[in-house]
């Protein structure tokens, strides 16, 4: 059996809001979300070593594999947070998420998926589709002229699963900064004085969700804050600095083994 050994080149991709009709769900969502289609293609090229030559196994780029997820347009406020739920589905795509070209999309999907707000052709739809296409042409390298196994898709898996198993390549926490270094605090309400000039009981919340699982902040209830002043669901907070040392809003360290 010849060796062989694989490289990716002349990768593209494009992040749009396709032109369809949206799509009624039932019930209606509580809140705004992305419904976003990933698509990779593919083109397959044989290169053979000995005698320096190129040969297109495919006449042009196919469909590969794709796959749809739906999540909550506050997700893209931070791109950890997007990065977290993104990566998973990007290696089942065959596609290392911690590559240069997987993150522009995950960073073109953020400013895509922010602009869809404000579009005039969105205002009735609580589920806004965003479509995000990766070209990758994939050469083969082979030391004999001819070579009737393909382990194309097997190179790709044994590449993605380096990444999954390293976490995608994320770095947690030490577990000491997150007993020492978070505050328990209570979420107060805002209030205002005679001049109408906000101020509040101990602190202002930034926003009225937790980031990391979306869900309220209720007044009253205990929760957890960083160093960086951002506040969090206690379990959330903790939780998230065990799988990444950064703050999933401003992206403030915390410190790592």
């Amino acid at each position: 059996m010849a060796s062989a050994t694989y490289s990716c080149t002349n990768e593209q991709h494009i992040v749009y809001q396709p032109l369809v009709e949206p799509e009624i769900f039932y019930p209606t969502p509580p809140s705004l979300q992305i419904e976003l289609t990933f698509f990779i293609l593919l083109r397959r090229t044989r290169h053979y070593r000995l005698i320096d030559h190129l040969v297109d196994l495919d006449d042009d780029y196919s469909l590969f594999s794709q796959e749809t997820m739906r999540f909550d347009l506050d997700v893209l406020q931070s791109y950890d947070r997007t990065y977290q739920i993104l990566a998973p589905m990007l290696v089942r795509l065959k596609v290392n998420p911690n590559a240069r070209r997987p993150r522009a999309i995950i960073d073109e999907i953020i400013r895509q998926g922010c602009s869809v707000e404000t579009s005039e052709s969105n205002k009735e739809s609580q589920v806004w589709p965003l479509h995000a296409m990766l070209w990758v042409t994939i050469v083969q390298h082979v030391n004999e002229e001819e070579e009737e196994e393909d382990l194309i898709e097997r190179a790709l898996e044994e590449s993605a699963s380096e990444f999954e198993s390293s976490n995608y390549n994320m770095v947690p926490a030490k577990e000491s900064s997150i007993k020492n270094m978070l505050k328990s605090v209570r979420v107060e309400a805002v209030e205002c004085d005679q001049k109408g000039e906000e101020r509040i009981m101990e602190r202002l919340l930034e926003t009225e969700n937790c980031v990391i699982c979306l869900e309220e902040l209720k007044v009253g209830s205990d929760a957890s804050r960083m160093p960086c002043s951002h506040t969090f669901h206690g379990d959330c907070i903790e939780e998230w600095l065990k799988q990444s040392h950064y703050c999933p809003i401003c992206r403030f360290e915390m410190p790592t083994e």
